[in-house]
């Protein structure tokens, strides 16, 4: 009986085990699976966190303007200083509808990157182009395909100035002037090239051609060789017979000042005896074309110059434009024109100015 009794009690201590092993053992998972869970938890908060504060905290730069990245458009005339301040000296004028590269602002002004260098525009007479593209294939493509085609249905004359030869006979300022002037003059000499203007006039003005018609628009050539005999006036009237939407004529300045630089175009006054009918068309066209040119090459604006004493505007019936790209008898400035890239600057450059001037 007591061998009965024994064995009862030994199978009733192996039972009593394996209930205690057995709760044990869900205790430790629980709170294996509890630890697990708070340590996962702790480090999403822990991430949530770092991100939000990465997100939030933007970055700004030593001179306390926001770090940005984006395109900004002028929608008025306006002052392109070397300073944040009314106090900086203007380096530039630009037109309302040019394109800038925006890398900053603050309350009240806009740091831009024009050729490599820093400027500030006002952020008042600027607008934000918007974030560049997600990602988009099919916005991309259509954008592109936009952008190419600005300038679908106009026509633009283009028009080299000089020649290899210059026509020393003599030709009516304008219709019907008793005054007379060279038919082409010589043209200016790269001071430290020795470039001829009618040389660099050209190259430049192929530029132009390409980079007009890569926008949608339709470009004749007054001249493609410099071995040619056209008078100003018959520069003009070629123009005049196309219907020319807009006449872009190409030249190089010269001073007996050889520290005077920088971009100008010019047009005839209100008073223009012989075209004064066209001339806020031309007025406004010389200032678009002369924004972009300042923007895309960062070179000194001149600004307008308005005259009566060119025949190759005074015998124009549409809107024109003279291009002045740089001064010749500048040592740095002779350099620079004739290096392929800043002759593609000055040509996008006019290019843009055409864009802001139909897009008005």
């Amino acid at each position: 009986m007591k061998k009965v009794y024994r064995t009862l009690l030994v199978c009733m201590m192996i039972i009593l085990s394996v209930f205690v092993l057995a709760a044990c053992g869900k205790k430790d998972a629980g709170k294996k699976t509890t630890t697990e869970s708070s340590t996962e938890a702790s480090e999403d908060v822990a991430s949530t966190e770092d991100t939000t504060e990465a997100t939030t905290e933007a970055q700004v730069d030593e001179e306390g303007f926001t770090i940005v990245n984006d395109k900004v458009t002028t929608t008025d005339y306006v002052n392109v200083r070397t300073a944040p301040s009314t106090d900086g000296d203007p380096a530039m004028q630009l037109a309302d509808g040019v394109e800038l590269d925006r890398i900053g602002y603050n309350d009240e002004w806009s740091k831009v990157s024009i050729t490599g260098e820093t400027y500030y525009v006002y952020s008042e007479f600027v607008k934000a182009e918007g974030a560049a593209s997600g990602g988009d294939d099919s916005s991309t493509e259509e954008s592109t395909q936009e952008t190419s085609n600005v300038g679908e249905g106009k026509l633009i004359c283009i028009d080299a100035g000089h020649q290899a030869t210059p026509n020393t006979d003599t030709e009516p300022v304008g219709p019907g002037a008793e005054d007379k002037k060279a038919k082409v003059s010589a043209g200016n000499t790269g001071v430290t090239t020795g470039t001829e203007e009618y040389e660099l006039n050209l190259e430049v003005a192929l530029k132009l051609q390409s980079a007009l018609e890569a926008r949608g628009y339709t470009v004749k050539m007054i001249r493609t060789s410099n071995d040619v005999d056209i008078s100003n006036a018959a520069r003009a009237e070629l123009a005049n017979s196309d219907n020319a939407d807009a006449f872009i004529r190409i030249h190089a300045n010269g001073s007996t000042d050889t520290n005077a630089s920088g971009v100008m175009t010019v047009c005839q006054t209100k008073d223009n005896p012989y075209n004064a009918d066209i001339y806020d068309s031309c007025k406004r066209l010389s200032a678009d074309v002369l924004s972009g040119m300042a923007a895309a090459t960062g070179a000194n604006s001149e600004g307008v110059w308005e005259t009566d004493t060119m025949s190759g505007i005074n015998w124009c019936q549409i809107p024109v434009t003279i291009v002045e790209m740089g001064y010749m008898t500048n040592a740095d400035e002779d350099l620079k024109m004739a290096t392929d890239d800043y002759q593609q600057k000055i040509a996008s450059g006019i290019a843009d100015g055409v864009d802001a001037y139909f897009g008005k």
